[in-house]
């Protein structure tokens, strides 16, 4: 049985792009930066909520696994 090829699809032109194509792939390149960097923003805000919650769950008085343990059980997906 021979390996499923994968589903690539490659584009291939001889010709050098026109300004317009330029200026659309310079747009979707700003737009991709701008994702990542949203991204990143949330996930550095996600972690200072996360970080913040374990030191009160220590500062109440558990223990810094238990801490961990009650923060990644809010985190993991629940259970069905």
């Amino acid at each position: 049985m021979s390996p499923k090829t994968p589903n690539l699809h490659l584009v291939r032109s001889s010709e050098t792009p026109n300004e317009g194509e330029l200026k659309a792939m310079r747009d979707a390149i700003d737009r991709m930066k701008r994702n990542r960097n949203l991204l990143n923003e949330f996930a550095a805000e996600q972690a200072r909520l996360c970080r913040g919650e374990y030191l009160a769950y220590v500062e109440a008085g558990f223990t810094r696994p238990q801490a961990m343990q009650l923060v990644a059980a809010k985190l993991s997906p629940g259970k069905k």
